[in-house]
């Protein structure tokens, strides 16, 4: 891969918890628009690998190398969708806005994010009425419309049932490919990961994972 097309260059020598190594040699490369699965199993490291992609977790005993992009910015979609029980909808995916909007543009953009999540008229909703899938696409509008450069997927579709997971994956796919937005999406189910990337790598190939440790699971979240 040239120089030119690497939008993301991780290079971790050692990454440790509380001086046991989780996992070593990790290497990993993204290109500008690229959606990459890394598949491995439960407990391996994967999490704690966007964590510290996102600047949550110190990078070890390494290097990741990020875009010099004005103002870049990560969106990070979790397991488990984190909104804000006493907002409905609307208020939820607006926080995700970087701007300042008037009545009048907070109305459009929310029926732009809604339809691009396939749920249009909910704004109004309590998001402790939605189903899993509905709350994770109202997660999913809040993150895009912060506009980021780089979105990290850890498992996000885990906890729906099959048929909502795959018709999840496909939407994420094509929004991320029509706002060409790079994506790394971890998970242990290889059929999504088939679905929604342009790539798929196993956690043994990118690195050398430690199997009789866990440690990564304290932080996960």
């Amino acid at each position: 891969m040239a120089n030119d097309d690497v939008f993301l260059q991780v290079d971790i020598d050692t990454k440790e918890f509380d001086d046991k190594v989780v996992f070593s040699a990790l290497k990993l490369s993204l290109r500008k628009g690229e959606i990459i699965s890394i598949f491995g199993p439960s407990g391996c490291g994967k999490t704690t690998l966007l964590r510290m992609i996102a600047g949550l977790e110190s990078a070890g005993k390494g290097d990741i190398s990020l875009p010099m992009i004005e103002n870049f910015s990560i969106g990070f979609i979790f397991q488990k969708p984190v909104l804000y029980p006493h907002l409905n909808v609307g208020k939820n995916i607006l926080l995700g806005s970087k701007q300042k909007l008037n009545k009048t543009e907070k109305s459009v953009v929310l029926k732009e994010s809604l339809a691009m999540v396939n749920l249009s008229g909910y704004s109004s909703r309590k998001v402790t009425t939605l189903s899993g899938g509905e709350a994770q696409r109202v997660a999913i509008a809040r993150a895009l419309l912060a506009e980021p450069n780089l979105i990290l997927l850890d498992e996000p579709f885990s906890s729906l049932d099959v048929k909502s997971r795959r018709g999840l994956a496909n939407d994420v796919k094509a929004i991320l490919r029509q706002k060409n937005i790079a994506a790394i999406h971890v998970s242990h189910d290889i059929e999504e990961a088939e679905i929604i990337s342009d790539r798929i790598l196993l956690w043994e190939e990118i690195c050398t994972p430690n199997n009789a440790s866990n440690n990564n699971e304290a932080v996960q979240t």
